[in-house]
């Protein structure tokens, strides 16, 4: 994974969060525009659900294009884009995002599977004190927590795991422009592995999106609009301890 595009995730954030409602362009940071496809590819097909019913209204994220009427799918479950990203998310709610591969003028069909809801925590677990925290963590054993910080109208903890490599950090924080709730695009593009899976959090999805780039580290994004735990650049062997960490995310029982 380029060390650019790590440092962009932290900068960049606010700057797209503001933007995301002005305009219906799919924003890019420097980062990604430089990594665009030389030429524009057609890619479209039709979105069904497990019993091939067709799902309309799903988005098509990640790409740059700047079209609504392409962003979405139709009643029939259709979409037609033009566009350099090298690969695609259809995402619906209540659906797991389905990763889908550029290559010209190839008809695909994307099956959507339904998401599960996120669990209600059943024991004590770590959280954020703040109005626009849904998340909770249980402890795992051999990972540091630190305590609470601020950073400008975010807050934020450090969750610290070792690795053979040194000390990795899982970053959690929530706030109004903390996070736009999915993985960034950059990382999308560039992962020779992805899968994602959601959960439903009432009327909002929270994306559990996992990578693996091309030096064959691994990272992994959970997350909902305003907040996120994340870890990046991460050895496969070393893995384990952070996923069992993230795999525990739960809603605080007081917030249903």
């Amino acid at each position: 994974m380029n060390r650019v595009s790590v440092f962009i995730r932290f900068w960049a954030a606010p700057l797209l969060l503001a933007c995301a409602f002005v305009l219906p362009a799919q924003r890019l940071t420097w980062y990604e525009r430089q990594i665009l496809l030389p030429e524009p590819h057609t890619v479209s097909g039709r979105v069904v659900d497990e019993s091939g019913q067709p799902v309309a209204g799903a988005h098509v994220d990640h790409s740059d294009v700047k079209e609504q009427e392409e962003l979405f799918t139709d009643e029939l479950g259709r979409f037609h884009v033009d566009t350099r990203a090298s690969a695609l998310v259809i995402r619906k709610h209540g659906f797991d995002g389905q990763l889908v591969r550029i290559k010209d003028s190839e008809a695909v069909r994307v099956v959507l599977r339904r998401a599960t809801t996120l669990p209600v925590c059943k024991s004590a677990c770590i959280g954020l004190k703040s109005p626009h925290s849904t998340f909770c963590f249980p402890p795992v054993a051999g990972i540091r927590v630190s305590e609470q910080g601020r950073m400008g109208d975010s807050v934020m903890r450090e969750f610290m795991v070792p690795t053979s490599d040194g000390p990795r950090e899982v970053l959690f924080g929530t706030g109004p422009t903390w996070s736009l709730g999915i993985p960034y695009t950059g990382d999308v593009w560039e992962a020779v592995e992805y899968s994602e899976k959601d959960y439903i959090a009432g009327d909002s999805d929270v994306i559990d999106a996992r990578g693996k780039d091309s030096d064959g580290n691994v990272w992994r994004y959970l997350g909902t609009f305003g907040q996120s735990a994340s870890y990046y650049e991460v050895n496969p062997r070393d893995a384990a301890l952070p996923d069992r960490f993230l795999d525990g995310v739960c809603a605080p029982a007081e917030s249903h």
